[in-house]
């Protein structure tokens, strides 16, 4: 995943990257979504699930990897609010992000589990 970042030797370089900024806009657009849809847990569930589910396409792709998020969006979240920042601002958002991930992870596996029954169903 994402292979041909690993040779960038600086962060300025892997910010002129636009493939890995593109990336990183989705990333923060879902995130952004999955918190909007809150109200509706079953939608944010699913819609959680379903990009969990679209990584099972990436070549050796670990749900591991999804980890690493976290402290971006909490750092985006802090330079956003600001002077709103607050220590329950940030134990919310810590919450919420750990929910976020480990629901990606739960559809990732789940459509990975799918994948193999449906491989040994046709067998």
């Amino acid at each position: 995943m994402f292979s041909r970042f690993l040779d960038l030797k600086s962060k300025e370089e892997r910010f002129d990257m636009v493939e890995l900024g593109k990336h990183a806009e989705k990333v923060m657009t879902a995130l952004d979504e999955s918190i909007r849809g809150l109200d509706n847990m079953d939608d944010f569930l699913s819609c959680l699930h379903q990009v969990g589910a679209t990584h099972t396409k990436i070549p050796d792709f670990n749900p591991q990897y999804f980890w690493k998020i976290e402290q971006p969006f909490l750092e985006a979240v802090k330079r956003t609010l600001e002077d709103r920042y607050s220590e329950n601002v940030e134990s919310t958002y810590k919450v919420t992000i750990k929910f976020i991930i480990e629901t990606l992870i739960d559809g990732f596996d789940k459509a990975q589990n799918d994948k193999a029954l449906s491989g040994t169903a046709k067998s």
